[in-house]
């Protein structure tokens, strides 16, 4: 993907010069080739501790564009595997469960804010990359480039006020 983020209207409460910086920032990894989970999972690489950053990498490498179908953001996905990093359980333990929920909940509030209630690419874009006609909108419209990008940025703004 190779593409320019649109600054625009966003839960994104930084300045401007930080806005631009990370605006540059997040162009620079899709340039690269990272996908919108691999995107917010990288630029969150600072903030959890994970035991092999790669393996973390690969395991969100298909959660990109809707789940390689117009699905579920890819985006919003990876907060989800990120907050279940930070806060969640991998025993038994209820109080880690609830913290975690309540966690992603918070995460999704502020989200909402901008996108309203759903989290599938279609709801989110307003169009449903699943068909063709929607598809080569999509494209005629930059929806790759430019919408796809500032959601990202709008995810890890959101995501940073959780952690």
């Amino acid at each position: 993907m190779n593409g320019r983020c649109r600054a625009g209207k966003g839960v994104l409460t930084r300045s401007a010069d930080s806005y631009s910086m990370e605006v540059a920032y997040l162009n620079k990894l899709y340039d690269e080739g990272y996908d919108c989970a691999q995107c917010v999972v990288f630029a969150m690489k600072d903030r959890i501790d994970v035991d092999n950053f790669d393996k973390l990498m690969r395991s969100v490498s298909c959660l990109g564009m809707g789940l390689l179908e117009g699905s579920a953001c890819g985006a919003v996905l990876a907060a989800y595997v990120i907050i279940g990093l930070k806060y969640g359980n991998d025993k038994p333990d209820f109080s880690a469960k609830g913290l975690a929920l309540i966690k992603k909940e918070q995460f999704m509030a502020d989200l909402r804010k901008k996108y309203g209630r759903g989290i599938s690419c279609p709801e989110l874009m307003g169009l449903d990359i699943r068909k063709e006609e929607d598809n080569l909108i999509a494209q005629r419209d930059n929806v790759y480039t430019e919408f796809c990008p500032g959601l990202c940025l709008d995810v890890i703004s959101a995501l940073e006020k959780v952690l």
